[in-house]
């Protein structure tokens, strides 16, 4: 039962990200995030590290309003399987690492 839910979730997550880079035009626009240069984001996601698991802590879903706060609850629910996704808007200049980051902040909504 429980891989069948993270089945679903997982195929949740890919619907959503498919829908949102079609929403968007695709990956050739850069996304505006709260933190702007790779040395901010990198203090800000030392701050929300879990010690225990290594992985950042996704920005709280009931901060996020409408369809977006989906996106969010389902990279709360898989951090681990984010964190082995690369991301493709172009945020890596900005210093992160995986798609895990990009919802660190709001850069995740767009």
């Amino acid at each position: 039962m429980v891989k069948k839910k993270t089945l679903y979730l997982i195929l949740l997550f890919l619907i959503l990200a498919i829908g949102f880079l079609l929403i968007n035009g695709g990956c050739a626009k850069r996304i505006p995030q709260e933190t702007d240069d790779a040395k901010a984001f990198k203090v800000l996601k030392a701050k929300v590290t879990d010690p225990r698991t290594g992985l950042a802590k996704t920005l709280d879903p009931n901060l996020i309003q409408g369809e977006d706060r989906e996106g969010y609850l389902v990279a709360k629910e898989i951090p681990e399987i984010l964190a082995q996704l690369p991301c493709f808007c172009g945020c890596e200049a900005l210093g992160h690492e995986s798609l895990l980051d990009c919802f660190v902040d709001k850069h995740g909504v767009g």
